[in-house]
Formats: C-alpha cells, sequence, structure tokens
C-alpha cells in the first residue's frame, strides 16, 4: 500500500470492522465433507495511524513503510490453512497468507506447503515448504488471534524477513519432567524478501541450517534456537562499491582497505535466540531474546529483544510491552579521504551513508488491551511510542535522514478472527 490512504479507505476499515462487530461471531472451520480433509482460516482487519512526518512504519522491513495519517494495509491479512490426514503417521498442511506486499505472487503467497511422518511418538520429518522456526511465534506469526498485542514486536521480528524455507525437519519428544522436550534440526534454502523505498528485493539463504530445544509444560515454555545462513545476493551492488574501496587503498587513501566489507553476497549470517512466556492464574508474560552475528565490516553484530506482562479481567487482557533492537557498538565513523581527490571524498561520503543506514538503535513502549468478544473473535487496541536514536532507524524508512534522536506513535486497532 502506498503511503497513508485516503479518507474513503478510512471509511471503508471503520466499516468492516463495525459489520464484524455486529456479527453473532460463530465463526466455524468449512465443512469439507471429505474425511481427512479440514480447512481453517483467519484474518485481521486493521487501522493504524503514525503521526510521523519522516518516519514511515512498518512492521517488518518485507513491508512497504506507511507516513504520516491512517493506513489500512500495515496490519490486515488473511490466511488458508488446508490440512489433510492420510493416516496415523502421514499428514499434509498447506497455508496460504494474503498480506500487503510489495510484490504479489503465489510463491510469496504459500507460506507452507509439507508432509509430515510420525515414525512414533518420539520422532517426526517435515519435508516441503515449512515454517521458518526462528522465533517463538513462527508458526502462528500471522494469527493475530493467537497472540496477545494487535502486531508483533517490530524491535524484535521486524529485522528479519522469510517466513519459510524449502527442505526437511526433524524433530525428537521426550517425557522430561512434567512438560514435553523437544529438540529439533532443519536445513534447507530460503528466501529473504524486503522492502526498498517501494521495490520488491529478494536475498537467497542457501543452505540455512539450525537447531533448536523447546520444553514446555502447561504454565511455561522456554526456547532456545541456533541457526545460520549463506547468503546468496549476486546482485548485490556493495560489491562494486567495495572492489572501489580497495582500488583506493592502493591510490592514494591506505584506510579504504579497511572499509571494504559492505556487500553481503557469499557471507554468512548467525542468529541465536532464547524465549520464554508464562500463563498461569491470568498472567501472560512472554520475552525473547536475540543475537545476530553477519560478516560485514560494519555493525556486524546486532540485539534485539522484548518483554511483555498482562493480565485477564475476565474477558478483557490489558497489557504492556518493551522492546529495543540495537547495534552492539557504537556507530561507525568513516575516516577522512584525501581532501585533493574529489572521487575518494565521494566514497566516503557514501561509506558513512551506507553506515549510517545500518545501524540501529530504537526503543519501542507499548500499552494496549484486548477484548475476546467470542472464542473466535478478538479486538485490540494498541499505543506504541518510539525513541530512534541518531541514524537508529534501520528497520524504519525515513523521507529524510534525521541526525538526531526522534520521537514517533504509532495507534493501532485490530479485528482477528479465526474460522
Amino acid at each position: 500500500m502506498s503511503v497513508g490512504v485516503g479518507l474513503l479507505d478510512v471509511k471503508h476499515s471503520f466499516l468492516l470492522i463495525g459489520l464484524l462487530l455486529t456479527l453473532p461471531f460463530r465463526c466455524e472451520a468449512l465443512d469439507t465433507g471429505i474425511e481427512g480433509l479440514s480447512v481453517n482460516g483467519y484474518g485481521t482487519l486493521g487501522l493504524i495511524y503514525n503521526d510521523s512526518d519522516n518516519i514511515l512504519y512498518r512492521n517488518s522491513i518485507e513491508q512497504e513503510g506507511s507516513g504520516h495519517g491512517f493506513d489500512v494495509g500495515a496490519e490486515s491479512n488473511l490466511g488458508l490453512q488446508i490440512d489433510y490426514i492420510f493416516n496415523q503417521q502421514l499428514n499434509f498442511t498447506t497455508q496460504f497468507v494474503f498480506i500487503d506486499r510489495p510484490e504479489q505472487s503465489f510463491n510469496n503467497t504459500l507460506k507452507s506447503a509439507f508432509l509430515t511422518y510420525h515414525f512414533d511418538n518420539r520422532f517426526e520429518i517435515g519435508l516441503g515448504r515449512l515454517p521458518n522456526d526462528v522465533f517463538m511465534s513462527s508458526e502462528y506469526k500471522n494469527v493475530g488471534f493467537a497472540r496477545l498485542w494487535t502486531h508483533l514486536p517490530v524491535a524484535f521480528y521486524g529485522q528479519l524477513a522469510g517466513e519459510s524455507y524449502d527442505g526437511a525437519k526433524l524433530s525428537h519428544h521426550l517425557r522430561l519432567g512434567d512438560g514435553v522436550l523437544t529438540s529439533s534440526v532443519w536445513a534447507g534454502r530460503s528466501n529473504f524478501p524486503y522492502d526498498s523505498n517501494g521495490e520488491a528485493k529478494k536475498i537467497k539463504f542457501e543452505p540455512n541450517f539450525g537447531a533448536g530445544l523447546r520444553w514446555e509444560n502447561q504454565t511455561w515454555l522456554l526456547r532456545l534456537l541456533y541457526s545460520q545462513a549463506r547468503i546468496n545476493d549476486k546482485d548485490d551492488p556493495a560489491a562494486a562499491f567495495d572492489d572501489a574501496l580497495i582500488q583506493a587503498s592502493k591510490f592514494g587513501w591506505p584506510e579504504a582497505a579497511s572499509i571494504a566489507g559492505f556487500s553481503i553476497n557469499d557471507t554468512w549470517l548467525r542468529y541465536v535466540t532464547a524465549g520464554l512466556s508464562y500463563d498461569k492464574d491470568d498472567w501472560l508474560v512472554q520475552s525473547e531474546l536475540s543475537v545476530v552475528k553477519a560478516e560485514t565490516s560494519t555493525h556486524d553484530k546486532y540485539a534485539s529483544a522484548y518483554l511483555s506482562v498482562g493480565h485477564r479481567f475476565g474477558a478483557v487482557t490489558p497489557y504492556f510491552i518493551v522492546s529495543k533492537f540495537t547495534t552492539l557498538g557504537s556507530r561507525e565513523t568513516i575516516p577522512p579521504a584525501p581532501a585533493f581527490i574529489t572521487s575518494y571524498q565521494r566514497l566516503q561520503s557514501i561509506a558513512q551513508a551506507a553506515s549510517n543506514g545500518i545501524y540501529a538503535d530504537q526503543s519501542t513502549l507499548g500499552i494496549g488491551a484486548r477484548w475476546d468478544v467470542s472464542q473466535t473473535v478478538s479486538l485490540k487496541a494498541q499505543w506504541d511510542r518510539t525513541w530512534v536514536e541518531k541514524y537508529g532507524d534501520f528497520i524504519f524508512e525515513q523521507k529524510n535522514q534525521i541526525d538526531k534522536q526522534h520521537i514517533f506513535n504509532v495507534f493501532s486497532l485490530t479485528v482477528d478472527f479465526i474460522f
């Protein structure tokens, strides 16, 4: 969706929300009449308001940014899941997600399509297009009804796109204490889509593999995961820029060689994350922490985390959430180029702008409430206040780059449903 929406779009959004609020709220799975076949779905009707004149808000770097005013695309989606059970050992799952994105295609819409074979109660293997299990909410990332908030914490979930991979996953389940410990290993290849000024871009991760541990009972869920991927981006324009810096180091600007390394093609990205959730006595607590290591010359390590606390009061659950995304280390300052060579001064300026563009330092406080209108429909409202430090908006886009701290607010209202 383009930045902002017209008044008519806002009216349509309110009309749809109002229509849902007048329904009897008895959404049920579609009856296929075929034994073993089930069709379910979910969706979100969302409306946001961004009060910034310069920051283009988005939930993920895959999205196009939304500027000042109202927007109905950033929070809205529609999903459809089809399951077929062949027998007690073998089943098939496929999921389609329709969401606002720069490039619409069947491949982008198809989020999962995989076979699962259960050897016994302990071992299982999945083959096909599988959910990318790097987040605690990976399996229901787009299902608004399954989460407490209007949207996932941007500082944690917004930095990495790509919700699935084509490959295999082997899992083992073990009874441990009063819970179940699940260990898994997986490998495959995936696409990493992102938006650049309204233009759809894509990077390949091949190979892409990892391992994880997950323990859960009726109260706790604890999770630890490691993954890494080799980046394939042969069209990366930064490769030519690195070559120019290396050449400059040989002819009058020796420091330029140490700056080269902006290109991500044929480099490794490593990711470690841990998470926990607690659900007891009407208290809901969830937190995740991650560290990303990239093989680049500047800003090669990033950390992100969030903490959410909510409490149920009948059908209403107020909550707050705090999150942080930051580069580990100070912002890189590119050494000056020889003043008498104009072309080197331009290289230095571009290098500094590129360094500023991949620097991250943002914090968000969110306060909201969820009302479970029925067993299949929820209504949520949330206010987010975000502090972005100097050049720290790696996830968000800007109309004009700001060299000082800036603060903006986003208000969101969603209706989430399942059927």
